[in-house]
């Protein structure tokens, strides 16, 4: 029988033997995981090995650059770059896949256009779910589509013109008036128009989803406390110190409007989107802010209804419930008007354009500041084309511009879109390729736009590498990248029609296809609001340079830096104007 010392010895040996043996496994464990969880690189595709290095990946250098820009797109720009490749990959989620980013033009449009292995990028559709049933977080598919057929009324030339045009031009009289009262009290000073355009904007999305039935405008209160201010309100400083004009703060259901892109930027660059969009959801500001949106809404659409059972049929809304009704009757069913569907698709519609349209306003009325020489000849073309106006010494009317050929124009506003475009996205249904490397499904792609093809030289691609799709489309081949792409040069979208220099309509065609442009997508996917856009953009943007001159800022209020989030905006947007003798 062993002895009580023998024992022990045995009783220790069985202890300590799993513990040294713990002791060598798990550090080669944890080593082994750290490992595992490392970024693991496409094979084929360029990137930064020093990201592989860490769990964070390219985290790290991403937020260092966007603290300082506040773009995400001008980081991706400088990888392309830093890789020369057309093709290159990033890590920014934890354990997750690579974002692809491609930087060429003729790949990116063959995908968004012809290429059914790439759809909606969850990426996006995550940091939208807040909105709810809104067209624009599904993928294409049949709710997709079911949306897009209740708002297709709404993008037509009939509702455009007769409905969305007079409201916007209506809306440029209250934004004149406005300059030229913040102009006396400036005398000579610049200030800020920010959210003067963006008042302007949310104006018209609500006429354009609810027309007169909305009666709470935001420029009217701005226009009703500045219009009440006199000389003696206005501290003025040096000629080069910026006026402060108080702005009246939007409250409840435009607040919502302001606030739901900021959640959908801040969800979408969320390490969890879906966890952080569960959390705020508890949240009481986060509830008070949709159920603002649920109450405006409900009473709009109640109002809608009551319209069209009346056979009044003009607001964006009382176009939906007609489809509805349309499409009840043709499936044997009663009409579902108080669907989620109605609230959600108008919201959406509304935040969308209201952010985005505003924000290529600013820009354009910066550009104008900047370079004079551009100005000077967008104001005589407007007054050449425009001439019978002109000539009677008064603004153009809507109807007037509508029937305008104003190439010049059409070609200051595409410039001004090309170099301010985000990224677009979509993400891989599929196991595929992109230019002949292999693509997992689930990758989110980016599509660069402000890179190679768009603000600098294309990167040389193997065609042999492309699509079928893509070798056999047809691409205009005449942009011409020998100068510099990031000049601001309205020329580049204009086709001369006859020897010279004139910019009339007998002198140039304005010609959208003829360089690289995505800063509304294309294909299927492409922004549904496109057509409201670019009418409203034209039709202030001329109202303005027909009335003032935008006179030069000071260096310290002419910045060109951005914000990137649903659409990219200027951080400053400075004026110093004077009325156009």
């Amino acid at each position: 029988m062993p002895s009580f010392q023998a024992v022990s010895i045995l009783d220790r040996d069985l202890v300590s033997r799993p513990i040294f043996i713990a002791l060598f496994t798990i550090p080669f464990a944890l080593y082994w995981l750290y490992q595992w969880l490392l970024p693991k690189p496409v094979p084929g595709i360029a990137y930064n090995p020093e990201a592989t290095k860490s769990l964070l990946g390219d985290i790290p250098s991403m937020i260092k650059e966007v603290s300082v820009t506040g773009e995400f797109r001008v980081w991706c720009a400088k990888q392309v770059k830093r890789m020369n490749s057309p093709i290159c990959q990033v890590f920014i989620r934890p354990f997750g896949k690579p974002w692809i980013l491609l930087a060429d033009y003729r790949e990116s449009k063959d995908i968004l256009m012809r290429r059914k292995e790439f759809d909606k990028s969850s990426f996006l559709s995550d940091g939208m779910a807040c909105v709810g049933e809104f067209h624009g977080i599904y993928k294409t598919g049949d709710k997709f589509k079911s949306n897009r057929q209740l708002i297709q009324d709404l993008m037509t030339t009939t509702f455009l013109d007769g409905h969305v045009g007079p409201a916007v031009y209506n809306k440029g009289l209250e934004l004149l008036r406005l300059f030229e009262m913040k102009m006396r009290l400036a005398k000579g000073r610049p200030f800020s128009v920010k959210k003067d355009f963006e008042y302007a904007s949310l104006d018209v999305m609500l006429e354009f989803a609810f027309g007169k039935n909305w009666e709470h405008t935001a420029l009217g209160r701005e226009i009703e406390v500045i219009s009440g201010l006199s000389a003696s309100d206005i501290e003025l400083g040096g000629l080069d110190q910026p006026v402060t004009f108080p702005v009246p703060e939007v409250e409840g259901f435009l607040k919502s409007v302001y606030e739901v892109p900021e959640i959908v930027e801040k969800t979408i660059n969320a390490i969890m989107p879906k966890l952080q969009t569960w959390w705020w959801s508890k949240q009481s500001w986060y509830k008070k802010i949709f159920d603002d949106k649920e109450r405006a809404m409900k009473e709009q659409v109640a109002i809608g209804v009551k319209n069209f059972l009346a056979g009044h049929v003009e607001t964006g809304v009382e176009h939906m419930l007609m489809r509805e009704a349309a499409r009840a009757e043709k499936e044997g069913r009663k009409p579902d008007f108080d669907s989620k569907v109605f609230r959600d698709e108008l919201f959406g519609d509304i935040i969308g354009g209201h952010h985005t349209t505003s924000g290529a306003m600013m820009w354009l009325t910066k550009y104008l500041t900047d370079l004079p020489h551009i100005q000077t000849k967008l104001r005589s073309v407007l007054y050449s084309t425009l001439s019978t106006a002109r000539n009677e010494n008064r603004l153009f009317t809507f109807e007037e511009i509508r029937h305008a050929k104003l190439p010049y124009l059409d070609a200051v506003l595409e410039e001004m879109l090309r170099i301010n475009a985000v990224p677009v996205t979509r993400e891989a249904l599929c196991d595929t390729t992109i230019l002949g490397c292999p693509i997992k499904k689930g990758t989110q792609v980016f599509f660069m736009s402000n890179g190679p093809g768009f603000l600098s030289p294309s990167l040389p691609v193997d065609d042999s590498k492309r699509s079928e799709s893509s070798r056999n489309a047809k691409m205009n081949a005449h942009w011409d990248e020998s100068g510099d792409l990031s000049v601001f040069e309205p020329e580049r979208w204009l086709v001369r029609k006859r020897e010279g220099k004139g910019l009339l309509a007998e002198d140039v065609d304005f010609d959208g296809a003829a360089g690289p442009q995505l800063v509304f997508g294309a294909g299927p996917r492409q922004c549904w609001g496109r057509r409201l856009a670019h009418m409203e953009m034209r039709t202030i943007i001329a109202m303005l340079v027909w009335e003032f001159e935008f006179e030069r800022t000071p260096p310290a209020l002419s910045s060109h830096a951005g914000l990137e989030g649903i659409a990219r905006v200027p951080q400053q947007c400075y004026v110093r104007i004077k009325k156009v003798q």
